[in-house]
């Protein structure tokens, strides 16, 4: 027995055992997919935000990576830096020049309205360094870290090499070969590798030849600063952008760096770097480390003479 039937059996009681039946209207219907469609628009904009910051921190992690592997084949090698064998033509052999490319990541760093204004020297190349930003930690009273650089601006102080200009550095060193007795010469600079540009590449040379292999991939700046020990302390003593092994007099003097610092930056955009416009900024990883040359270190003219 159906609503209706029922209906009519029991005419004239007040009450109506079956509800009207009816069908959604245009307008709810219209309704209801606006609300559908909004909710899978919103699911569709976070998953890709959530993929595209994905891919960013993926390609981040990957720069960061690469940066990382380049600093720490660079230290290894730097640390056994030497001179001689006395048979070698020059003896005396650490070689770095640094080439400062127009511009930098097209980014204000320090914040001073201006962009990529500094070079990475150590220096206030932009006169906003002040004695708040000197970071010498006081080891002991009166035993400061890095004391050679306090008082003036260096390496490591607070507006000192943040808005930089790119570099590319071209080093020559030798090092301890595999063999016992024999010894290897080392050359670090940016060039092209199987026809992809801005790849770091350590070559080897042996007495078999020469060996070169990628070290990082996407190196848009690679710097090395050397520190001159052959200087006397005070502001006059700083990092120097190019060496030369072979003008010092391993008599008087220490031919090679005591130390070295190191900076690579890598790109870390996730398009293309070459479809980037001119103005454009630059995504980038940046990381910097000083390493210590022992056979400088154990010099008799660096022990005798040279400590601050």
């Amino acid at each position: 027995m159906n609503c209706s039937s029922t209906n009519r059996e029991r005419r004239g009681t007040s009450a109506r055992l079956c509800p009207s039946s009816r069908g959604l209207t245009l307008v709810e219907l219209l309704v209801a997919l606006l609300f559908v469609a909004a909710v899978l628009g919103g699911a569709v904009v976070a998953f890709v935000a959530l993929q595209r910051h994905s891919k960013e921190t993926q390609t981040k992690l990957a720069a960061l990576a690469e940066a990382r592997f380049a600093l720490q084949t660079l230290s290894h090698d730097l640390v056994q830096a030497q001179l001689g064998p006395a048979t070698a033509y020059p003896k005396n052999f650490f070689l770095g020049a640094v080439t400062v490319l127009p511009e930098g990541n097209r980014k204000d760093d320090d914040k001073d309205g201006k962009i990529d204004e500094e070079n990475y020297d150590g220096m206030d190349n932009d006169s906003d360094w002040a004695s708040a930003d000197d970071r010498h930690a006081e080891i002991a009273p009166g035993l400061f870290e890095r004391p050679q650089g306090r008082g003036f601006p260096d390496l490591g102080d607070n507006h000192v090499d943040e808005d930089t200009k790119f570099d590319h550095t071209d080093l020559r060193f030798r090092i301890p070969g595999e063999t016992t007795g024999s010894v290897e010469e080392v050359h670090y600079y940016v060039g092209d590798f199987d026809g992809k540009p801005n790849v770091l590449l350590r070559e080897k040379t042996t007495s078999s030849g020469v060996e070169a292999a990628p070290i990082a991939f996407d190196v848009l700046s690679f710097t090395a600063l050397f520190w001159d020990a052959n200087q006397p302390p005070g502001p006059t003593r700083k990092w120097e952008t190019s060496w030369d092994s072979t003008q010092i007099n391993e008599a008087t003097g220490v031919p090679l760096p005591v130390s070295v610092a190191l900076e690579v930056t890598i790109y870390s955009g996730t398009r293309p770097y070459e479809l980037l416009k001119p103005s454009e900024p630059i995504e980038t990883v940046r990381l910097t480390t000083v390493v210590n040359v022992q056979s400088a270190l154990w010099h008799p003219n660096y022990q005798r003479n040279t400590l601050p």
